[in-house]
């Protein structure tokens, strides 16, 4: 069975210093980025902005062409596939959006998001965006 997820590497600007939303589930047993499944009839942009929303209560934007995705194996052989691009929002705190999941939402710069985050290659991911950040001035 394959699975297709995408979400965002969610970043803002304040003092000139760029801080990223992550999420941590209820129970604590990860800290991600927004992400979620794919319905039918949507991009993979769309599904990425939807999720963020219905996940953090933030209308964002998708900048650039940065698009990553990971693929990997869990449950009984189950394949999921998760492409991450990346969005800024400006004016907005991240929050629970009523009827949807409820989870702990952070803000935090480069370096402690870095510590947060639960898996490597969203380490990995969270370091080339903040790379592509820097380098396209965005």
């Amino acid at each position: 069975m394959k699975e297709k997820s995408c979400g965002t590497v969610l970043y803002t600007v304040k003092d000139n210093v760029i801080y990223y939303v992550l999420e941590r589930a209820r129970d604590g047993s990860y800290c991600g980025f927004p992400k979620g499944h794919v319905e039918a009839g949507e991009s993979e942009e769309e599904t990425a902005l939807r999720e963020t929303w219905e996940e953090t209560s933030i209308r964002a934007e998708i900048v650039g062409d940065f698009r990553r995705e990971v693929s990997y194996t869990f449950g009984h052989n189950r394949k999921k596939t998760v492409v991450y691009f990346l969005a800024r929002f400006s004016d907005q705190t991240p929050a629970h959006n009523p009827g949807f999941e409820v989870r702990c939402h952070h803000l935090l710069p480069l370096k402690e998001a870095c510590e947060a985050l639960t898996f490597e290659n969203t380490k990995a991911i969270l370091r080339e965006a903040e790379e592509y950040i820097r380098n396209n001035n965005l």
